[in-house]
């Protein structure tokens, strides 16, 4: 039976992202992110940071959906919450708010994103950034999150925070679980964003995404054996998925 697909799988996320990376993108060519400029603040990166925080938030709740995640605890706990927060809203009541912790915890055990790194294509050299890299020590959550959480909920004492490198920060974080999802890596890999590595002799290829090759990818990103590597590179970033012996 053919799964329902999600929005990583539809590639609706990807196309959130890729609008997301674009705003930046137009930013950096009046502001280019030199050491010098990256406290630079603005109205454009505050509502920038703001929309990757609801994206964040919201890819955290479907990747929770996920069929391969159902008998995972915290996913679970999430998606209890979430059918919580539907019935109070039908009543007339206050949503529930998922917590970051809960959410951090979940992929953290999954996809151990406290140690992803993403490669920022800065010039003249490039910058190395773990996006989920935790700076609260009670909820785990990365420096950025929390400046995108006193954004939200008040305004006019956190704007300072706004700035060029926290909104790259962000925007690293969104582009990291797009590549390290597994429906939205597979998703990539038939887009051919996502290139794989067979042997340490072979170079990241473009192989054509048929349905014996779509099934090799499926199979490596779930069990990560029959590809040794891969990797998902944009106009701003490049993540390499750990070579396998």
């Amino acid at each position: 039976m053919e799964m329902s697909k999600d929005g990583f799988e539809k590639g609706v996320f990807w196309e959130l992202f890729k609008d997301l990376e674009s705003q930046f993108q137009r930013f950096l060519e009046y502001v280019p992110y030199f050491d010098e400029n990256k406290n630079v603040r603005s109205f454009k990166l505050l509502n920038l940071i703001l929309s990757i925080g609801g994206y964040v938030d919201s890819a955290f709740k479907e990747m929770a959906r996920y069929p391969d995640f159902s008998e995972d605890d915290n996913c679970r706990e999430i998606l209890q919450k979430l059918e919580m927060s539907e019935e109070n809203i039908k009543e007339g009541k206050a949503p529930i708010t998922v917590p970051i912790w809960l959410s951090l915890m979940a992929f953290e055990n999954i996809y151990k994103l406290s140690e992803k790194q993403v490669i920022f294509k800065r010039i003249p050299q490039r910058k190395t950034i773990i996006p989920f890299k935790p700076h609260n020590l009670e909820t785990n959550e990365p420096k950025w999150w929390g400046i995108y959480n006193g954004l939200k909920h008040d305004l006019k004492v956190n704007i300072s925070e706004a700035n060029l490198q926290n909104t790259l920060h962000a925007l690293a974080s969104a582009f990291l679980l797009n590549a390290v999802h597994r429906p939205s890596a597979l998703r990539l890999f038939s887009y051919r964003v996502l290139r794989v590595q067979y042997t340490a002799a072979d170079s990241f290829n473009t192989m054509s995404p048929t349905k014996s090759n779509m099934k090799v990818v499926r199979d490596w990103l779930k069990t990560e054996k029959g590809v040794r590597g891969g990797i998902v590179e944009t106009p701003l970033f490049i993540y390499y998925f750990e070579n396998k012996k």
